[in-house]
C-alpha cells in the first residue's frame, strides 16, 4: 500500500516551491524504498523550477539524497533494509527525470533504484 511523504515540489514554472504531501509507491522490481534523511536542492533544481530543463510540472525536486533503505523490491539482492543509501555525486541520470522519475530526493521517503547506492 502506498504511503504518504512530504516533498519539495515546483508546482509550476517560476513559482515558489512548496512542501506538499506525495504518495510513495511500494518499491517495484529493482527498486528500494529509501527513508530520506538529507537532500540538497541545488542550482539544477532551480533550472527545473524555471522551466529551463524540461517543462513537466509538478516537478519533485532533489537528486542529491541520502538515507536508509526501508524496504526492497523484487530482484534486489545487493541491499537490505537498514542499509545506508546515497545518490553519488557526478551522476547525471536523474537530471532529466520527470516528477515520476528518479529525481525525487526531497521526499521524506522515496522509491529509488538500488544502483544509486555505494
Amino acid at each position: 500500500m502506498p504511503q504518504e511523504a512530504r516533498a519539495v515540489v515546483a508546482v509550476k514554472k517560476g513559482a515558489p516551491v512548496e512542501v506538499v504531501p506525495v504518495l510513495v509507491p511500494e518499491p517495484g522490481p529493482g527498486e528500494v524504498l529509501v527513508g530520506v534523511q538529507a537532500c540538497g536542492v541545488c542550482h539544477t533544481d532551480l533550472h527545473y523550477r524555471d522551466g529551463a530543463i524540461g517543462d513537466e510540472f509538478p516537478y519533485l525536486l532533489g537528486h542529491e539524497a541520502a538515507g536508509m533503505v526501508e524496504a526492497v523490491g523484487p530482484g534486489v539482492t545487493a541491499l537490505a533494509p537498514v542499509t545506508m543509501w546515497s545518490w553519488p555525486g557526478g551522476r547525471r541520470a536523474a537530471a532529466a527525470a520527470p516528477a515520476a522519475g528518479a529525481a525525487r530526493g526531497t521526499a521524506s521517503t522515496a522509491a529509488m533504484p538500488p544502483s544509486r547506492s555505494p
